[in-house]
């Protein structure tokens, strides 16, 4: 039994492509292909029709996801049971996860985690770079953002907006920006450049240059610039929503607002994720973004 690629069969079907499959799976699209196909091998059996455009199921592959499924969760239910699940999860743990994100939203969860394993030691990483997680002997990453095609597994957890702000001061002086080209005629918070940079927006707004007098490393400085009245900022908007909620900023082009960033969770792939990694991602799963439609904040 290849429990990989059943694993593979079961994700595709689930996601209904291959490709959405691979990106569930934290895999290349090629990993997951070649999975299928040794599965057919294996099998002697065509499990999905395919075509240009999509891959569809055989009748035999949906007979065989049907009886294959439950066996795996009794696997599963199986293996916890023969490590005694009753038994107090033990030894460390060690996250990296972006520095504000990982402040607000992963410590106090981290802290919780602990309050229930006693014996479980947490070590969180914050940065704002991607660490390579076998170098550094990460065990779990919560990343921002796009995935590239790795290795990595992964489950994506949630959604976060992305805004535009400033003070009503500034925009009381300066006008309100009625489309993203209007932000020309403003200060903007640069990270990138010292001179210029482009924001982008949905496609109503497009890709705009712009320019400011302020500019950080530290997305948290940009913020903290434009909450002083030093121009417009940009961020997500889990980084001031205590701004907003004072009154103290206010959001501007929220009609031109681009795609949500996503939120996963990423571990090492091809290697086995020890018990407590794997109760730990299932709690942060369930906990990282709550109480919002698609983990949207």
């Amino acid at each position: 039994m290849n429990r990989d690629e059943y694993e593979v069969l079961l994700a595709i079907l689930d996601e209904g492509s291959l490709t959405a499959a691979a990106r569930s799976l934290g895999r290349t699209l090629q990993s997951v292909s070649r999975a299928i196909a040794a599965l057919e091998r294996d099998l002697n059996a065509t499990l999905f029709h395919r075509t240009t455009r999509r891959v569809q199921p055989t009748a035999a592959c949906l007979k065989f996801a049907a009886r294959i499924r439950p066996a795996l969760v009794e696997i599963d239910a199986a293996r916890d049971e023969l490590v005694d699940h009753a038994t107090q999860l033990r030894g460390s743990i060690r996250i990296a996860a972006p520095t504000a994100f990982g402040a607000d939203f992963v410590s106090p969860l981290v802290a919780e985690f602990l309050s229930i394993h006693e014996n479980v030691r947490v070590e969180l990483v914050l940065a704002e770079q991607h660490l390579d997680l076998t170098k550094t002997d990460i065990d779990l990453a919560v990343r921002l953002g796009q995935l590239p095609d790795s290795t990595l597994r992964a489950k994506q957890v949630g959604t976060l907006r992305r805004v535009v702000f400033g003070t009503p001061e500034y925009f009381a002086s300066h006008g309100y920006p009625a489309h993203p080209s209007e932000l020309a005629l403003h200060d903007c918070m640069l990270r990138q450049h010292p001179l210029r940079e482009t924001w982008t927006f949905n496609h109503a707004g497009g890709a705009i240059e712009v320019a400011g007098r302020f500019r950080s490393t530290s997305a948290l400085a940009c913020n903290a610039a434009a909450a002083a009245g030093a121009g417009i900022g940009r961020a997500p908007i889990f980084q001031v929503q205590k701004l907003l909620d004072a009154g103290q900023v206010v959001t501007v082009l929220d009609s031109f607002e681009p795609e949500p960033v996503p939120v996963h969770l990423v571990w090492a792939g091809g290697r086995s994720v020890p018990r407590r990694v794997r109760t730990l991602i299932d709690f942060l799963a369930v906990r990282l973004l709550p109480g919002k439609a698609e983990g949207v904040i």
